[in-house]
């Protein structure tokens, strides 16, 4: 099985607000459209939250109904995303891989989740995988982990994410190029979201 991590535990400062809310031209707030999309490939899906995000967590429940969506506090999560991304890959058990979201990333396609899907399964034949989409040359997200990574995300620590896993295996990481702007495309700002 594949299952998705979508990382939402950060503290939006540059936003000024909490981001995660924000509503979209979907109506949709920003979250709830990264989780749908991912959940509409994806069978199993861990939403990472701030710790001490409850609350949050239940809302989230009630909009969105989904036996395989599972909602994370994570205890660390005030130390960096890397911190988040270890704590909650940790609690992973039965996964060949996993698709690593961007909480305010909520544009990525679906068609194109499913060409990163169909690039690692091609790949793992020969060796495991890490799978990043490209946009005009530039990296984006969600990057996709052959289980075999796993312990050295669970190891992460800071606000850097899983680059130092990706740097470490440049034999095993296939860049594949996608138009999919929403790779690319996070919300930091409210000038981001009205663009």
């Amino acid at each position: 099985m594949i299952g998705a991590i979508i990382l939402a535990a950060g503290s939006s400062r540059r936003f000024g607000d909490d981001k995660r809310r924000s509503v979209l031209p979907s109506g949709l707030i920003l979250l709830e459209e990264s989780i749908r999309k991912a959940a509409s490939v994806i069978d199993e899906v861990i939403v990472v939250l701030r710790f001490g995000d409850k609350k949050f967590a239940e809302e989230l429940e009630q909009r969105i109904k989904g036996d395989g969506i599972k909602y994370y506090c994570a205890p660390d999560s005030a130390k960096g995303m890397g911190h988040s991304l270890a704590n909650s890959i940790s609690r992973v058990e039965d996964w060949d891989a996993a698709l690593v979201f961007l909480g305010d990333m909520p544009f990525v396609q679906a068609e194109t989740i499913e060409f990163l899907l169909a690039e690692y399964k091609f790949r793992k034949k020969h060796v495991a995988p890490i799978v990043i989409p490209i946009r005009h040359g530039r990296r984006g997200h969600p990057v996709l982990f052959a289980n075999e990574y796993f312990e050295e995300i669970a190891a992460i620590e800071g606000d850097n994410g899983a680059k130092i896993v990706i740097d470490a295996h440049p034999a095993q990481v296939f860049a594949v190029e996608v138009e999919d702007f929403g790779v690319i495309r996070d919300i930091d700002t409210p000038e981001d979201l009205a663009t």
